[in-house]
């Protein structure tokens, strides 16, 4: 009788430390812009003073106080009737040379391009083209290759094909584009147009390999990269027959069964949704499960740990008129924000728990925004980018 009054108790107290995680986080929201030039945003020490610094696809804007600084010259775009030229946007220190530059992906299936940091010199941002086609509305940044460095993973529109863009060597970063290497060798009927909406990196079969997948399927990566094309293995990520159009995706042993399951949003309708692997690893088949459909429009959705708790948590929230007033179901609902925490039982379903980021809502998200720790506290921070202008919500606890 000890021993089970011990683990009840355990039990208790595992639940309580995960309500003072949860009951802990609030948000302070600070303006930074409320002109809608992005809706993808990142952030990062741009004039190397040792802070954290939010950066659009048009300006950066340096900490503390968030002063304004052109990265280029700036467009001017209705919200209503229109798109910013900045659908994403994401930081590495792309030459080498100790300052981190900027992404940029511009609008999905026109050329991309990136932006070398000028060192604290006056000006705009010297602009170079990655390629000529970055299709797919969700492109990532990640190390797909496993080589410890990040790729540039889309579509190329005009060749049919998902791949991924590696960074050139420094003696190839002047050449008029770098390298797309497709993950296959044939067009493919499906996915590789410019406004398919749905893409992640993830190990899909649990082989210790990232694989490329889309609502449609996904690609297995080989054992050595250059021996031929990945496979393709067809999915139908979706609730019924058909796929749903998604935003980000991401992959992770949700029920503790020893196999991957997987993450969706919906960029222009209702839901946040869990595929369950029913089919194990050899074969991996996936059935439909919904987290939240109380709002629409979740455009990108994050996988990291809000709370500190030691287990990832979902973030999205609602993208303000994706297609203005009119284009997509409940255009004019209230703009939300959620994190989702993620509580995790082998053989069980996971329980999802929804948490309102209040100073969240009114701002939404865009087709990207940006987590991580811009005020070096260690907590997770959220930067907005929208068609609300741009905003940081900084991690509070009580």
């Amino acid at each position: 009788m000890g021993s089970v009054r011990a683990v009840w108790f355990m039990a208790c107290s595992l639940v309580a430390i995960s309500v003072a995680h949860s009951a802990e986080v609030t948000w302070k929201r600070t303006e930074i812009d409320p002109i809608f030039r992005s809706e993808g945003v990142t952030a990062f020490d741009v004039n190397k003073d040792g802070q954290v610094d939010v950066v659009n696809g048009e300006f950066w804007y340096e900490a503390p106080n968030f002063i304004a600084h052109e990265i280029r010259p700036p467009g001017k775009y209705n919200g209503e009737a229109g798109y910013s030229n900045s659908f994403a946007c994401f930081n590495h220190d792309i030459n080498a040379d100790g300052w981190n530059d900027l992404i940029v992906i511009g609008f999905p299936g026109v050329p991309c391009h990136w932006f070398e940091n000028p060192q604290n010199k006056a000006g705009a941002w010297k602009q170079r083209e990655i390629w000529h086609s970055a299709a797919n509305e969700s492109p990532q940044f990640t190390d797909l290759t496993g080589d410890g460095k990040p790729e540039l993973v889309m579509a190329s529109e005009t060749e049919g094909m998902y791949g991924y863009l590696e960074i050139p060597a420094g003696d190839k970063l002047d050449a008029p584009k770098w390298t797309f290497t497709a993950v296959s060798t044939e067009k493919i009927p499906v996915g590789s147009h410019r406004y398919y909406h749905g893409i992640g990196v993830g190990d899909i079969n649990h082989d210790g390999r990232k694989d490329l997948v889309i609502p449609h399927g996904w690609w297995e990566a080989p054992e050595k990269l250059g021996q031929g094309p990945w496979e393709f293995h067809p999915l139908m990520l979706g609730k019924d027959k058909d796929p749903l159009p998604a935003a980000d995706i991401h992959v992770d042993d949700l029920d503790l069964d020893g196999d991957n399951d997987i993450m969706m949003s919906s960029a222009h309708a209702h839901g946040v949704w869990w595929f369950e692997n029913v089919g194990g690893n050899d074969e991996p088949k996936f059935t439909y499960h919904l987290i939240d459909e109380k709002f629409s429009q979740t455009h990108a959705l994050h996988y990291q740990d809000v709370n500190g708790d030691g287990e990832k948590d979902l973030i999205t929230g609602k993208r303000f008129w994706a297609h203005g007033p009119k284009g997509d179901p409940d255009p004019m609902g209230e703009v939300v924000m959620f994190w989702y925490e993620i509580h995790k039982k082998k053989g069980a379903a996971p329980e999802f728990i929804p948490h309102k980021i209040e100073e969240g809502t009114g701002t939404g998200i865009g087709t990207q925004f940006f987590v991580g720790d811009v005020n070096g506290d260690k907590l997770l921070d959220i930067v907005l980018s929208n068609k609300k202008g741009s905003n940081l919500l900084t991690q509070m606890r009580k």
